[in-house]
């Protein structure tokens, strides 16, 4: 070997020693915060969206919770004590922060001067079945994380089976997907290239390619179609094996959840959910009723939004389940003071 191909090599084989090193002693390969390859895309993100002239802002922190400010370092998560959790209607990637479900509750709790802030753990396309694998795949790896309540805001993810979903945190990867989706999750560099990528290249994108352009939908949405909480519970009945097999799912996974729920003592609340005309779809409504008996069952705090709202919501959707900054802002003032209440006698009766 020439001396020159010999400095080359030693070179190389120096910076190598030098970065794994690094890895060893900087990076999450045998320590804390030791995330796994599921957690690609979901924590240290950073989207902004364009839309009519209008930058949207879309971050998730350290940790993975979504956040108002960009948060890309370590802080205390032993101060997380709620959570609010569910899929994109919880996550509202579309709507600046303070727009957003999660944004207005903490407003109003900032209003009222109660020392109380809600985390939102919502990540879009998440079912129960996610809900009860972030324990294992997500919340485990917070080092001094002990949450006390979390909100589930559950139910339209779940009016399908569908398995091996990323969002649940249970993707079918390949080996090479699995290798290297690990190296994003616990390698030092990589951690560093991607603050850095985010401050200053961070991902564009357009809201509009997310928006619907049924023309049907976009009809419906403008004509105050209200169908209410009496009309679906007389109306909608199971009708088929594939409806029981939905329900009959949901009913698994949320005693499942309950398991959990008990095995980190968490207090959960539940939120049912709705569609733009309240109680239009029928098996979210069979859903609901399973979640409300569900929590009579084991006495559980359950705010039962598609009773409460007793009108249309007008101009507060952009397609059939996701709200805009109007319909979000309704929803939040709703369920706050039930939120509120009950927020206060279980952080009371913890302390």
């Amino acid at each position: 070997m020439s001396k020159f191909f010999k400095i080359i090599f030693y070179n190389i084989f120096v910076l190598l020693v030098f970065i794994l090193t690094i890895e060893i002693f900087f990076g999450y390969w045998f320590k804390e915060f030791n995330f796994g390859p599921d957690m690609r895309g979901k924590r240290i993100q950073k989207i902004v969206f364009q839309h009519e002239n209008k930058q949207i802002n879309y971050f998730r922190d350290f940790y993975g919770f979504r956040e108002g400010p960009y948060i890309n370092k370590k802080y205390d998560p032993s101060k997380i004590k709620i959570i609010f959790n569910g899929g994109s209607t919880g996550d509202e990637m579309f709507l600046d922060y303070d727009q957003t479900i999660v944004g207005k509750l903490n407003s109003y709790l900032k209003k009222d001067e109660l020392d109380i802030k809600i985390y939102n753990a919502s990540q879009a396309g998440k079912s129960l079945v996610g809900h009860v694998n972030e324990f294992s795949s997500w919340f485990k790896n917070i080092p001094n994380f002990k949450p006390e309540v979390i909100i589930y805001y559950l139910g339209i993810n779940d009016r399908k089976i569908v398995p091996n979903r990323w969002h649940n945190y249970e993707a079918n990867l390949s080996y090479f997907q699995n290798f290297f989706w690990n190296i994003t999750q616990k390698s030092f560099f990589w951690e560093k290239i991607k603050i850095i990528k985010d401050k200053y290249f961070y991902s564009e994108d357009n809201i509009s390619a997310y928006l619907t352009n049924d023309p049907d939908l976009l009809q419906k949405l403008k004509s105050n179609e209200f169908i209410s909480f009496d009309y679906a519970k007389k109306n909608y009945k199971i009708e088929n094996e594939k409806d029981l097999a939905i329900i009959q799912n949901f009913k698994s996974n949320l005693e499942n959840l309950k398991q959990q729920l008990e095995i980190w003592k968490i207090q959960p609340i539940f939120i049912t959910q709705i569609t733009y005309n309240i109680n239009g779809d029928k098996m979210l409504h069979l859903l609901n009723t399973e979640l409300k008996k569900f929590s009579l069952k084991y006495n559980y705090t359950i705010i039962k939004l598609d009773e409460i709202i007793n009108m249309p919501l007008n101009n507060s959707f952009i397609d059939n389940i996701h709200t805009n900054k109007n319909g979000s802002e309704k929803i939040a003032k709703m369920v706050y003071p039930y939120l509120k209440s009950a927020l206060i006698k279980k952080t009371i009766s913890k302390k």
